[in-house]
Formats: structure tokens, C-alpha cells, sequence
């Protein structure tokens, strides 16, 4: 239930900041910008820490990981 919520969100900002970024003038753009810039750095460091858990979990079908 709260991963439906967390998603729901994430979805709901993205559609804002599409909307702003079409409405807003362009002096006013420059705060989406700081957003930008944070992500760039973010996202590459978040990509690799789901690789690391996608990597370093079992799936529910292995019958090894789950018979021990």
C-alpha cells in the first residue's frame, strides 16, 4: 500500500513539473533548473545502488535460496 502511495506521488510531482515547466515564464524556470542539476547527480548513484540490490537479492522462484 505505501509503495502504490510513493509511486502515485513521484507520478503527480512529475506531471507538475511537466505542466510548470510549459506555464511558467522563463525567469521563473530557473528554480525547475536547481531540480535538474540535483537529479544529475542523483540518479546515476540511485541507478547503481537498484543494480547492487537487483544483483544481491534472491527471486521467490529459487528453490536454493529458500530451501535453506
Amino acid at each position: 500500500m505505501g509503495m502504490r502511495i510513493f509511486v502515485t506521488l513521484i507520478i503527480l510531482v512529475a506531471v507538475a513539473v511537466g505542466i510548470f515547466a510549459l506555464v511558467l515564464p522563463r525567469d521563473q524556470l530557473v528554480r525547475l533548473i536547481i531540480f535538474r542539476d540535483f537529479f544529475d547527480g542523483t540518479l546515476p548513484i540511485l541507478a547503481f545502488g537498484a543494480l547492487v540490490k537487483y544483483l544481491c537479492t534472491c527471486c521467490i522462484k529459487c528453490k536454493d535460496c529458500h530451501d535453506k
